[in-house]
Parts: C-alpha cells; sequence; structure tokens
C-alpha cells in the first residue's frame, strides 16, 4: 500500500479531524512536517500552516522565507510565529524551546481547528525511553498519543504509525525540499543523544527495535486507560460532598497503589502542575497523617496542597497579600484587588445585601487583622470574626485575603457570607449585594 493510501485510511480513522473546520499544520519546515504537509493537500485537507520562529538559529529568519515560499507553491494560508524561546531558571534549552512552541501554537488554534504535528514511529519510541530513563509511570511510558486535547481543541499525530525511512522515501519520491536543522546533530540534548547514538546500536542488535518499542508504548496506553477508569473510579468516593476538596479520612482507607493513582488523577483534573513520585509521597507521608488542627502544605511548581480539618484542598500557589492595605471605594465601579486577582462589585439584588442609604456614604475595604467583630444578619449578639470564620470551615489561608467592607469605620459585610444586621436591607427592600470574583471570570 502507498503511503498517500495509508495516509488517506489514518484520516478516515480519526474523526477528530473531519468533524473540524479546519486543519493547523505546525510546519518546521524539516522533512517530516514538510511530508505531513504535503500529504494533507494531496488528501485535499482543509488546512493553513503555522511556522513558530524561535529565533535560536542564525538561519531561521531564511528558514521561515522558506516555509513560506513551500505554503505558496501548495496555495496553503501561512502564519509565522515569533517566541521567545531562552530558557528560563532550571529550564533546559530543549523544554524552553518545547514550552514556547506550544504555547504559541496553542494561542493561534480556534476551538473549531485541530493542530496536526508530524511525530513519527521514531518520535514515539525515543520519547519511550527518555520517560524510562526519568522512573516515568504507566502515564509516561504511553508516550504520545494520536490525538489529545490541547488548549482550546485537539492536537493529532496522523504519522504515528509511519517510520522515518517510509516519510523520507515519500519526501524523495516527490522532489520536496526541506530544511536540515543543525542542532539535531547536537548530542548534548537527551533525545539527540538517543536517536543519534543509542538507537543505531540498539537497531544494529535488534532491527525491530522501533516498532517493538511503540508497541510496548501502546500497550502501555491500554493499561493507562484501565488506570485512570479505576481513580474516576476513586475520586467519586473520596471527593468531599458539594466541594471540590477530598476527604482525608476516605482517602486514608484506600490501599497505596490506588492512593497514589487518585491524587495523580485528581491533581491531573484539576490542570495543575503535574507532580512527580516524591512530591505524592510528601502528601501521602506528611499531609494525610498530620494532627487534624495542623495545617501542613506541600507545593511544586505553581501548584500547592493543603490540608484543613478533613479536608485536602489543591490551589495555585498563593501570592504574598497585603493585609494591611486600605480601599476607599464608592461602589459604582468595581474594584480590582490587585495582589490577589479578584473584582469587586455590588449587584443590585431584591432584599439582600447592604442598605442603598448605607453604601451611599461611602465604603473601605480591608482585611482581616485579628479581632474583628460583627452582628450577622438575624443573630442577636455580636460574635468574633475568627469563631465564625472557624465555624464556618473557611480555612486559615483564606481568612485574610476575604475582603471586609467598613461604613464609618464599623465592619459592614463579610464579602460572600456575612452582613451585619446594622446594615442588611429587609426583605422587602432592593440591596446592593457585594460580589467578589477572580478577574476575568463573570
Amino acid at each position: 500500500m502507498s503511503l498517500s493510501r495509508h495516509f488517506q485510511q489514518q484520516l478516515e480513522g480519526l474523526p477528530t479531524v473531519r468533524s473540524t473546520r479546519q486543519s493547523v499544520v505546525a510546519y518546521s519546515g524539516g522533512v517530516d512536517s514538510h511530508v505531513l504537509l504535503h500529504l494533507c493537500k494531496s488528501a485535499g485537507v482543509n488546512m493553513r500552516a503555522v511556522h513558530v520562529h524561535h529565533g535560536l538559529q542564525d538561519e531561521a529568519d531564511q528558514w521561515s522565507m522558506h516555509c513560506q515560499s513551500v505554503c505558496e507553491q501548495l496555495g496553503i494560508d501561512y502564519t509565522c510565529l515569533h517566541v521567545d524561546a531562552q530558557p528560563k531558571e532550571g529550564e533546559s534549552p530543549e523544554d524552553a524551546a518545547r514550552n514556547a512552541r506550544y504555547r504559541a501554537l496553542g494561542d493561534n488554534l480556534e476551538p473549531d481547528e485541530v493542530l496536526l504535528t508530524a511525530h513519527h514511529q521514531e518520535d514515539q519510541a525515543e520519547t519511550l525511553l527518555l520517560q524510562l530513563l526519568r522512573s516515568a509511570g504507566p502515564a509516561g511510558l504511553a508516550s504520545m498519543p494520536v490525538e489529545k486535547k490541547f488548549a482550546c481543541s485537539f492536537q493529532v499525530r496522523p504519522l504515528l504509525d509511519f517510520s522515518k525511512q517510509q516519510i523520507l522515501q515519500y519526501a524523495e519520491e516527490n522532489n520536496l525540499q526541506w530544511i536540515e536543522d543543525p542542532s539535531n546533530a547536537d548530542i548534548n540534548y537527551g533525545r539527540n543523544y538517543l536517536r543519534n547514538e543509542v538507537m543505531p546500536v540498539l537497531t544494529s542488535n535488534w532491527p525491530g527495535v522501533t516498532p517493538a518499542l511503540c508497541q510496548a508504548s501502546a500497550l502501555q496506553q491500554d493499561a493507562l486507560e484501565i488506570i485512570e477508569a479505576m481513580a474516576a473510579i476513586d475520586l467519586a468516593a473520596v471527593t468531599a460532598q458539594n466541594t471540590d476538596t477530598l476527604s482525608v479520612s476516605a482517602l486514608r482507607r484506600l490501599p497505596q497503589a490506588r492512593l497514589y493513582n487518585v491524587l495523580r488523577h485528581w491533581i491531573n483534573t484539576a490542570g495543575m502542575d503535574k507532580p512527580r513520585r516524591n512530591i505524592l509521597q510528601e502528601i501521602v507521608n506528611n499531609v494525610l497523617p498530620a494532627a487534624e488542627d495542623a495545617i501542613p502544605l506541600v507545593f511544586w511548581g505553581s501548584t500547592e496542597v493543603r490540608r484543613y480539618q478533613d479536608c485536602l484542598y489543591i490551589l495555585p500557589t498563593q501570592q504574598n497579600h497585603e493585609i494591611h492595605q486600605i480601599y476607599s471605594w464608592d461602589g459604582e465601579q468595581p474594584l480590582y484587588l490587585d495582589d490577589l486577582n479578584m473584582e469587586l462589585k455590588l449587584v443590585q439584588s431584591a432584599g439582600k445585601g447592604l442598605q442603598q442609604v448605607a453604601v451611599r456614604h461611602g465604603l473601605s475595604v480591608r482585611f482581616r487583622q485579628g479581632g474583628e467583630y460583627i452582628r450577622p444578619q438575624g443573630r442577636h449578639h455580636k460574635q468574633s470574626l475568627k469563631k465564625l470564620m472557624q465555624d464556618a470551615g473557611i480555612p486559615p489561608w483564606q481568612r485574610n485575603r476575604i475582603p471586609l467592607l467598613y461604613i464609618h469605620n464599623e465592619l459592614a459585610c463579610v464579602c460572600g457570607y456575612w452582613i451585619a444586621e446594622g446594615f442588611a436591607v429587609k426583605p422587602d427592600q432592593q440591596g446592593w449585594n457585594p460580589v467578589c470574583q477572580p478577574i476575568g471570570k463573570h
């Protein structure tokens, strides 16, 4: 069977590609992506091409011009995205370039488009070996799926079943011209070392090593599906009622393997930084067994896991917050609390919120210092804010981040929780209800 016919069959088995308005080919100018571009054009795929200009090579501008020329010849819309691929502290050059590339591709992708990338069998085999060397579990060893969720849509790898030799043969038969990136020969990069030094030795002794490694990866993908299905069942069983938190007591009843599995699944489902094994061990060994009045914390990247009472929380790393800051507010326009990335506004509501007369006197927005008292609406006596928050189960790390509204230096409202009796509207009145929400969410 010709490679073109094989590719056509691959596309027919990919409903994600068939159901989208347009495909976007990640076109580097190398032989793999050039073949993918040419195959898609031959198959009549509605598409456009995107080239990511990393600026890491002297020839980068020439590569972009080459890609544009090829697309013009094929009648394909072309976009060049410039990125900053310089590594940050603790980031390898490989990771920096890949992260910058995928960020740019994700930002450029529309919800009704799908991203096509030119990964093939050898890429899959190399990925499996790299993951083995990193002590990866099934998720890592499953390597690259044919399709996965990406940005606002999906990433699809239609060449994953093709060998490098097939790709090169197709390129030569069709007289394609492509770019050779000199950095691919630099064996200081881990993947290049495997590709140029290790794989040739393995292939000379085991000619079928590449398809064998790809098959091993596919088997891990099957195992991963079963593992994730089990994790989803466990997650439903340990999730605290009506919350996004987990019950610590329920977690501790799970066998260890399922405990690690459900924690990893919970973190991934929340869209947080993927945890290494040592992070999961710290949660299991130090956070779950901690005394109920302790407030243990584990953090990595931009993610942190905290415990309060019987609940396990996952949240973005808390930014520094100036609790002594006081904001004057007329209540007419939203108030932006920059260090909390929050927006505070008043929403008119029947029978709820602050009296309109009281609001006209002007508000000041403050944060908990300790020692505050409030008489909540419907109660007969003032109570300490500390006791109210404890009784409401508000985690300690959230308490001094909740905006407090003062009128004439008197605490009138704890946003989202209590309004003072003396400032609250009657059931038959129109009031102003304070609403605090993350910026960008409405």
